[in-house]
């Protein structure tokens, strides 16, 4: 059907001309209507007028209405367009001289991710494994007699009072009353005539090569408020990580190493791996202290461990400086941080005496010249023996922290950057437990008290031990983070029509985090030895890690 342009202007003026009074939207009360505190109203569906709801909170549940509608929302003439916004801050403040007015509408903005880690904790540090002892130096002029437990430098084969001993060599020792570092070793003396330190090593924890970095996850949720207030949560974890020192061997192509095996090759399956000093109480010689040292010639291997764990809350206050693009705000909160470290020793020593090579120390030939291995006369001391020793420390750390955090960059900018300063006060509750078994040198007792029977390896004899310790203290904690965020998922195709990647960004961060006065298991430990046994000792120094974070960050 065709309608003529004349005929919708024609139309158009009489349907004004029709409309000349006012009306209502909805029907006025009738007379004689419902009085005040009652419901008169027909129900959806009822015949009757329809009147106006009366402005109650609580109306009737079959009502034109719902139930609990708020008495602000009321039907006209109630209803304004004009009511008081959703504004939770309104505020005029002048900068530079420029007045300005903030109007922050209520908003709540949640956060989480489940993020990918990277983690590097600390070495096993530096610790030297055994007691101390008195060092060799090799120089050539001589010294001066002091006092005993005076250091001084003396001719190594003028000591007193130390039967059997070599003739003199080049080279001196300090004097005092630490442990003589070398073990009573070959056929003709009681220590071996080549003094020299490097053929007897007293190994230290740095030989362990650096601990690697170990995967981990973590897991944050918070919210951010219209004014900046806010709330963070996230918690971590990450596997063990671990390093090992390890020198010689306990097999030879897959045969075990026995004393028939060492004996069959000559001893020359055999070499100094490692010694360790050990205090005893019983010297050797009054001019050296009361220990001895053992030296495992067979196998000689530390490893050190670490896993960790922890979570913290942060709660953000109102920013103390912000300007275009930067913001900084105060956080206080608390952590919990577990700590679970581990070391342990292994060695393996064959029981026999003997002379090194000493063309290898004279710098001479020889058929066994340059090697350090066995010579001359090998005798059986005593059973071919495996000390261990294990200790751990766990250490449970929670406290109140507070610090600052900064954003740079607009919330809703495609790149932005913001980190975390913070630092804490954690209580440390410490648990150190160690244990083993054979942790002493039974060579020097083995040749010259109980010639073939050493205390520490008679089968009636007690050698196993363990020992506890806790304490609780104080440790404080930092930690330092950066972050960046980058809506990328906006611009990838395919990737931008996911719904789950509607409102996400990816964020790349690191976060250094640092605690003092830990205990470490390496440093934890008494180096004593039979008749004694190790004890677990309070020796503390720094803990730290480095982290490197990869995360989607989703928005909602």
């Amino acid at each position: 059907m065709r309608i003529q342009p004349w005929m919708t202007i024609v139309a158009s003026f009489f349907m004004l001309a029709a409309v000349q009074t006012e009306t209502f939207g909805q029907q006025p009360l009738p007379p004689g209507g419902y009085p005040p505190g009652t419901v008169n109203m027909p129900y959806q569906g009822s015949s009757g007028p329809v009147v106006h709801h009366p402005p109650y909170a609580t109306n009737h549940p079959q009502a034109m209405y719902p139930q609990g509608t708020p008495p602000g929302f009321n039907p006209w003439p109630q209803i304004s367009p004009y009511n008081s916004p959703n504004v939770a801050m309104d505020q005029h403040y002048n900068q530079n001289g420029t007045w300005f007015r903030d109007i922050l509408y209520r908003s709540r903005t949640y956060t989480g991710s489940i993020e990918l880690m990277s983690v590097a904790f600390r070495d096993a540090g530096n610790t030297r494994i055994g007691s101390p002892y008195a060092t060799y130096t090799d120089f050539t002029d001589g010294g001066t007699q002091v006092p005993e437990g005076v250091p001084i430098t003396q001719p190594f084969g003028t000591l007193p009072s130390v039967p059997n001993f070599a003739p003199p060599v080049l080279g001196f020792f300090s004097v005092d009353t630490r442990i003589l570092g070398i073990p009573a070793l070959d056929g003709g003396n009681l220590f071996n005539g080549q003094a020299n330190g490097y053929l007897y090593p007293v190994r230290n924890t740095n030989e362990t090569r650096n601990l690697g970095r170990q995967l981990g996850t973590q897991i944050r949720w918070g919210f951010e408020n219209e004014d900046g207030t806010g709330l963070q949560l996230n918690g971590w974890w990450a596997f063990d990580d671990s390093a090992r020192f390890k020198q010689g061997a306990d097999s030879i192509n897959g045969v075990p190493v026995n004393q028939t095996l060492t004996l069959f090759l000559g001893a020359q399956n055999l070499f100094i791996n490692g010694v360790v000093p050990y205090f005893t109480g019983e010297p050797i010689a009054p001019d050296f202290g009361p220990g001895r040292t053992a030296k495992y010639d067979i196998l000689f291997e530390f490893e050190h461990s670490t896993r960790a764990a922890g979570s913290n809350i942060s709660f953000y206050t109102q920013p103390i400086y912000k300007s275009k693009g930067i913001r900084i705000r105060r956080l206080w909160g608390a952590r919990y941080h577990y700590l679970d470290e581990n070391f342990r020793f292994r060695g393996i020593d064959s029981g026999l005496t003997y002379d090194l090579d000493a063309a290898a120390a004279g710098g001479g030939g020889g058929a066994n010249a340059s090697t350090f291995r066995p010579t001359g006369t090998i005798s059986i001391v005593h059973d071919q023996y495996e000390a261990t020793l294990n200790s751990e420390v766990r250490s449970h750390m929670a406290g109140p922290e507070f610090g600052f955090r900064f954003d740079l960059g607009d919330r809703n900018a495609p790149f932005r950057m913001w980190g975390e300063t913070i630092f804490g006060i954690l209580a440390n509750q410490e648990n150190i437990s160690i244990s083993g078994d054979n942790i002493g040198d039974p060579l020097f007792e083995g040749r010259f008290e109980n010639i073939g029977n050493p205390r520490m390896l008679d089968p009636t004899v007690q050698s196993e031990f363990s020992d506890k310790k806790s304490t609780t203290h104080v440790s404080p904690s930092f930690q330092q983070s950066i972050f960046a965020e980058i809506d990328a998922f906006r611009n990838l195709p395919i990737i931008r029509n996911a719904a789950m990647f509607e409102d996400t960004s990816f964020r790349v961060g690191y976060t250094f985090f640092w605690v003092g006065e830990v205990a470490r298991p390496a440093e934890a430990i008494k180096w004593q030895g039979f008749p004694l046994f190790p004890e677990a000792q309070s020796n503390r120094t720094s803990w730290w890690m480095h982290q490197l974070n990869f995360a989607v960050d989703w928005t909602f």
